[in-house]
């Protein structure tokens, strides 16, 4: 049995529920299938039945009704992993937007420029890109900024300025992690001619040699390589009248000026502590012995020549003022006789800071030994001082000695050695006379350790030392036996 479906007109089966053609649903009415035709009358106007959606359409209806699956566990790793990394590359930028901001980077390259046991390498780059920028060709740059420190500083005022600095400007060379600007302290490349006035002399730069020098003219030049500025120390050999010479050179190199290694001797009389060590451009030349001279005969004089001692002083060690220019001062002297000429020699005689003079010593402590010139203001911290306050009652000691009728001391100069911190260690002997009713008395007392410091141009007493009696000597002057 078929019936007609009311929506399309395709026969079906009489018991189906929907039309498999057009997916229209039949009312359930078992009498009858389709609407009565009655004949001669007209047709009822019947509600049009609701629009029904096409098979395909009902079809993406239900499956799109269909429940989804929950995430897998793999599928949740991957998604954690996702958000995990992402919230980490915020991190990151935002640290990165500050470690690598621009005046940090000014910081850090200033600091290391001022640093030579930093790898400054990554922060400096050249105009000249022949120049290899390694950890070891940076630190004459280094070197130089290290003495130079308010010019380092000076860089950091300018960079963020946008400024340059003298030679050295700021430049984005790159970027950290493809995102961050990179800078660095840009220099110029250098090429400076070494000049000598001796045949077949080998040149140094550092440890590096650079070979002989040749002929041009009345001089023997050597050309460096392009480098980076900066501090360098050049060494030259060469043979003077049979005698193998080295002469050293310390040079602030900031141009492709020449570089004069010229070698003429002299010799050189070094007075100074004793057993103190002398230093030439930072090399050892020779120790000074106990009296504390040292000679060096023949000794080659170069340009920008410097000169000090060093010396162990109650387990310190200190150094003395450096002597810069020494060939300037043995051409032309100067004016605090430091360098003097004695005949065929220069006498030389490096300072100390603290350090007082024979007559400095001499003058302050015969003052204070005795009664009638003894001054509070000759003492650190005048009448307080506890030196002050032990020699004012050696006098009243004295004073009070009823047959002693008059005393007078004598004061001798033994040693004077820096002790640092602005002072001096004396060592000075005092001879007494002491003039009693029936006899005189002489006793020698050795002071060992006073320290003296300097103020302005005149010397001050801190301590007077520890003193020793060496020598008791009494002369009788009446009828007593004399007792040594």
């Amino acid at each position: 049995m078929t019936k007609i479906c009311p929506n399309c007109g395709k026969d079906i089966k009489k018991d189906g529920k929907f039309c498999p053609f057009c997916g229209y649903k039949f009312k359930d009415n078992p009498k009858s299938s389709a609407p009565i035709a009655h004949k001669n009358s007209q047709p009822s106007h019947q509600a049009a039945a609701a629009p029904q959606m096409p098979k395909q359409e009902m079809k993406r209806k239900y499956k799109n009704k269909t429940p989804q699956k929950p995430l897998s566990k793999k599928n949740k790793i991957i998604y954690s992993v996702i958000g995990v990394l992402v919230i980490l590359l915020i991190c990151f930028y935002a640290w990165g937007s500050n470690y690598y901001n621009r005046d940090n980077q000014i910081s850090r390259i200033v600091s290391s420029l001022k640093n030579p046991n930093q790898s400054g390498a990554q922060y400096i780059s050249c105009d000249n890109p022949e120049v290899k920028i390694t950890t070891e060709s940076v630190k004459p740059l280094q070197r130089y900024f290290q003495d130079h420190t308010t010019e380092a500083d000076q860089l950091i005022t300018d960079f963020r300025v946008g400024n340059e600095s003298g030679n050295v400007r700021l430049t984005e060379s790159g970027r950290y992690f493809l995102l961050f600007p990179k800078y660095t302290a840009q220099v110029p490349s250098v090429t400076p001619k070494l000049v000598t006035n001796h045949a077949n002399s080998e040149v140094k730069i550092g440890k590096k040699s650079l070979g002989k020098l040749t002929k041009s003219g009345s001089s023997y030049v050597k050309t460096i390589p392009a480098m980076l500025p900066g501090k360098y120390n050049f060494s030259i050999k060469s043979n003077v009248e049979g005698r193998n010479l080295t002469a050293t050179s310390t040079n602030n190199v900031w141009s492709s000026n020449n570089i004069n290694l010229d070698i003429h001797t002299e010799t050189l009389e070094i007075k100074s502590v004793p057993n103190g060590i002398v230093y030439i451009n930072d090399k050892k030349v020779g120790t000074l012995n106990n009296r504390g001279n040292l000679v060096l005969k023949d000794y080659p004089i170069t340009k920008n020549m410097t000169l000090y001692v060093q010396g162990t002083f109650n387990k310190k060690t200190l150094t003395s003022k450096k002597i810069s220019d020494l060939d300037h001062d043995l051409e032309y002297g100067d004016e605090d006789n430091v360098v003097t000429q004695s005949g065929s020699k220069y006498v030389i005689k490096p300072e100390w800071k603290g350090l007082v003079t024979d007559d400095e010593a001499t003058r302050v402590l015969t003052s204070a030994f005795d009664k009638g010139s003894l001054d509070e203001d000759d003492f650190v911290d005048g009448g307080g001082n506890d030196s002050y306050g032990e020699l004012t009652r050696m006098f009243k000691t004295y004073d009070d000695e009823d047959d002693l009728r008059t005393y007078e001391s004598d004061v001798k100069i033994k040693s004077i050695t820096p002790n640092g911190n602005n002072s001096s260690l004396v060592t000075y002997t005092v001879t007494w006379t002491f003039e009693h009713d029936d006899y005189n008395r002489h006793q020698v007392v050795e002071y060992t350790n006073a320290i003296l410091t300097k103020d302005d141009d005149s010397a001050k007493i801190k301590e007077i030392g520890s003193g020793k009696l060496i020598k008791d000597h009494k002369v009788s002057t009446s009828n007593d036996s004399d007792d040594d």
